[in-house]
């Protein structure tokens, strides 16, 4: 099944390119999609296993983990996660 990732700021300047599309085996999850996304951009690894903090997920426009499965044509959102005060 094919998805796209939609890479937020600093996940596209990672890969060069704001949305992926990725190719998964039926029952895959966001994690299946991210181990796929860091296969092709390796530089996203650092950004993606960064252990202080841990990117915003969500799959059409539902928060979503990384144990979240996906279907065919779904969209992923990774944006960095954002406080203020």
């Amino acid at each position: 099944m094919r998805v796209v990732v939609h890479l937020g700021e600093p996940f596209w300047r990672a890969a060069g390119k704001r949305e992926v599309e990725v190719v998964l085996a039926e029952g895959a999850t966001v994690a299946d999609a991210f181990s796929a996304l860091k296969k092709l951009h390796p530089a996203l690894a650092a950004e993606l296993d960064n252990d202080e903090a841990q990117p915003a997920i969500f799959v059409s426009d539902e928060e979503a983990g990384l144990e979240s499965p996906l279907s065919e044509g779904e969209k992923i959102y990774v944006v960095w996660p954002v406080s203020g005060g």
